[in-house]
């Protein structure tokens, strides 16, 4: 037998230990994976818990505790949300919880920026917003109306603010995401919050501020001649001799415009282009049914609801902006009615709705001098919260006209109390007109609800189920009085034509074209055959898809004309610039068309405006140009009326001295301007200039609505919005939607797939 070869026994007790490790570490291991796997998803599943956030529920009951009787939630295929109670205060619980649970994120943000509280939980990089909230007092005005408002109307504000704040109560734990992110929670809401909101808009819509501040500085420096060549769409400027104070208010006058633009840019708000909205009676429309419609401001197109509410007594439907408990874009069953407020209110000629005030200070006693005698400031402590930092406390003065808004001393540098005089200072029941609007049946009913209306200025376009159109005006002229001193600048007061201040128009009342179309053009009411040859001058009826699709750019359709009438493509030589020549020359001026057509007309437009005004407002102030960028339609106007005129001053560059530059130059050097610097940041390829990942979103965005006045009304949306094509993508594409709104009929909603969520009280 051969001999069975073992192992010494140190070796094999070796080999064994070994084995037993190697067991224990893959059972080690194998139990750390298992834990490792077990915390990976304890905290997924524990992040997924703790951002879920608050969902209605499907066909199913909900709870109001605030409500009174069981009410209804119809929820359309598109997404629109009827709501249907037995009474009106249930009504306006339910509209205050759905307007919450869609957008409390950004109705905090709004409330914050009204009261001045956005340093609390956003930190002290907001603290010059917070301090120009506090002093123009939006609250303090809201604190103070309040108890002034009609009684239904603050009913409505009461059970609305119920409403949100039963949202908030019901869903601590699951409110959006971004609470938990940045670690604050939403305040809570009382009536008085809604009117701050309402001031709040009053103010961030008027350009008047920015307007006045810029065309101050330039008179300071240039004087009214200079002015009036370089800005052939101003026609009120004032009398005298200039300068009057030359630089010595420009710092708080800066101050003052900076901690604006920082709120409007907060709140998305812009100085926007040329307004676009209007109202067709039945005969100019294919179906033959009458119609009205616009295009929203550029802060609206996320920010905006539509809704039916009905209730006995209330029976409308329409868009409404959280946080204001009103339709104001909608109908009843009998009228529709359009008063949107407008970027930089562009529907009407502007309202002189704000004053800045110069008081002379005395350097002894601290008085302000007023009609020759001296007066007392008045003072009011403020304390605003800062997130991780001490609260600070500031003291804001006023005068007779309005709260300070620069540092007062009578010392050589602080001659002056400077106050903003503004409209929304003074008591109005604005919110009553929308009431009043609920139950109007006519024209005349219709006239009454508007003359409630004080600020913001807009105007109103009226419908009804009778085809009759018309339109009325509310324009929130400052009343006239002997100011100590104004600040020298653009005025109505100073207008040829100015009167008075005129504070309710109607007209238009069926004309006989049939239709009513608004745009606002330099500073005053121009006939629309000055303007444009649109959609609507078409002799033949108009389809309400035609309508909603043609999304024409305004300033395009104006300006370019006159581009290839000053320069053509002989003048260009590179290859490049020629074809991109070309590419702008074929343009239909669609904004839809996804050309990069748009992003040269963008970009061009910028560099006149540069070519033009740049040097001589760099040399009046650093920061000048930048403000006067912000009114975009003032811009564009004088650009378009300057380079009609042909030859002017402002066309030569004031910073080089061994050549005068003329219009066909200064065209021509901003359209190589706009090649080149289309090709440098982007691509030399013409066809990636897409506008959707070069302009700002802002500028490509758009949400159009039409109204259609049928015994059961129809609402049709359309939008445009630019998103990124995917989660991880830079890239950005164009999404075009459109849906509508069925209102009035219960059982046409139920059999087309509406959701029905039954709310019932607690």
């Amino acid at each position: 037998m051969k001999k069975q070869l073992t192992m010494p026994w140190t070796l094999q007790s070796i080999l064994f230990d070994c084995s037993t490790v190697n067991r224990k570490m893959n059972r080690n291991l194998r139990h750390f994976a298992i834990l490792l796997i077990f915390l990976i998803v304890s905290v997924i599943g524990g992040a997924i818990i703790f951002f879920q956030e608050a969902r209605l529920p499907q066909n199913s009951t909900m709870i109001h505790p605030q409500i009174s009787q069981p009410a209804e939630l119809i929820i359309d295929k598109d997404g629109y949300v009827h709501i249907c109670a037995q009474n009106s205060n249930d009504l306006y619980k339910m509209l205050g919880y759905m307007h919450a649970a869609g957008y409390l994120v950004k109705m905090d943000l709004f409330l914050r920026a009204a009261n001045g509280t956005l340093s609390e939980v956003f930190g002290s990089e907001y603290g010059d917003i917070d301090i120009l909230s506090r002093t123009v007092g939006f609250a303090n005005i809201a604190s103070n109306f309040i108890s002034r408002i009609d009684p239904g109307v603050f009913q409505i504000l009461n059970n609305y603010c119920d409403g949100i704040n039963t949202y908030i109560n019901q869903n601590t734990y699951h409110l959006p995401r971004d609470f938990k992110i940045r670690r604050y929670s939403p305040s809570r809401w009382k009536p008085e919050d809604c009117l701050a909101i309402q001031r709040l808009l009053a103010w961030s819509l008027s350009d008047q501020l920015i307007k006045k501040v810029v065309f101050y500085k330039l008179l300071e420096i240039y004087g009214p001649d200079k002015i009036l060549e370089g800005f052939p769409a101003v026609n009120n400027l004032p009398p005298g001799s200039f300068p009057v104070h030359n630089t010595q208010l420009f710092s708080d006058l800066n101050h003052l415009v900076d901690s604006h633009l920082q709120l409007l840019d907060l709140l998305n708000i812009t100085a926007e282009d040329m307004e676009n909205s209007w109202v067709l009676s039945a005969g100019r429309t294919i179906d033959n049914i009458p119609a009205l419609g616009g295009e929203l401001s550029g802060f609206l197109n996320d920010y905006h609801d539509i809704i039916e509410l009905t209730a006995p007594g209330v029976s409308v439907s329409g868009l409404s902006i959280p946080g204001i408990p009103f339709v104001l874009f909608g109908c009843n069953s009998t009228v529709a009615w359009n008063l949107i407020p407008e970027g930089n209110l562009r529907s009407i000629r502007p309202a002189d709705n704000l004053e800045i005030i110069l008081n002379p200070v005395s350097d002894i006693t601290g008085l302000y001098r007023i009609n020759n005698q001296w007066s007392d400031f008045t003072f009011r402590q403020e304390r605003i919260g800062i997130r991780n930092k001490p609260d600070t406390t500031i003291t804001v003065r006023k005068t007779t006209w309005g709260p300070v808004v620069n540092p007062v001393s009578g010392n050589q540098n602080n001659r002056y109390a400077i106050s903003v005089h503004w409209k929304g200072f003074q008591y109005s029941d604005d919110l009553k007109s929308y009431l009043h609007l609920y139950s109007a049946n006519n024209w005349e009913t219709f006239k009454e609800a508007v003359r409630q209306h004080v600020i913001p200025a807009a105007e109103v376009d009226y419908l009804d189920i009778h085809s009759n159109i018309g339109t009325a005006q509310y324009v929130s002229d400052l009343e006239t009085y002997k100011f100590s001193e104004r600040l020298p600048t653009l005025s109505r007061l100073f207008e040829p034509d100015y009167i008075a201040p005129t504070h309710h128009l109607f007209r238009n009342l069926n004309p006989q074209a049939g239709y009513i179309r608004h745009h606002r053009m330099l500073s005053k009411f121009v006939q629309d055959s000055m303007i444009f040859t649109d959609i609507f001058k078409s002799n033949s009826p108009l389809s309400f898809q035609d309508i909603l699709g043609h999304n024409t750019d305004r300033q395009a359709e104006l300006l370019l004309p006159l581009i290839f009438e000053i320069i053509s493509i002989n003048d260009l030589s590179n290859a490049i610039h020629r074809r991109a020549f070309e590419v702008l020359s074929q343009w239909n001026c669609q904004v839809c068309d996804l050309s990069p057509a748009l992003s040269i007309f963008t970009t061009l437009l910028n560099k006149l405006c540069e070519q033009v005004y740049k040097d001589e407002m760099d040399l009046t102030d650093p920061q000048l140009y930048s403000q006067f960028e912000r009114l975009s339609d003032e811009s564009f106007l004088n650009i378009l009326y300057l380079l009609r005129r042909g030859e002017s001053s402002w066309f030569d560059d004031i910073r080089t001295t061994d050549i005068v530059e003329r219009r066909k130059t200064v065209v021509l050097t901003a359209f190589t301007g706009t090649v080149d610097f289309l090709t440098e940041q982007y691509s030399p390829n013409i066809s990636q200039w897409e506008p959707e990942n070069i302009l700002n979103q802002n500028q490509i965005d758009r949400t159009s609505f039409l109204l259609a006045m049928t015994s059961h009304p129809v609402i049709h949306k359309s939008s445009v919005r630019v998103q990124r094509s995917h989660l991880l993508s830079r890239e950005r594409t164009i999404v075009f939607s459109q849906n509508q709104l069925n209102s009035g009929n219960r059982y046409a909603l139920i059999q087309a797939g509406a959701r029905i969520i039954t709310v019932r009280p607690e």
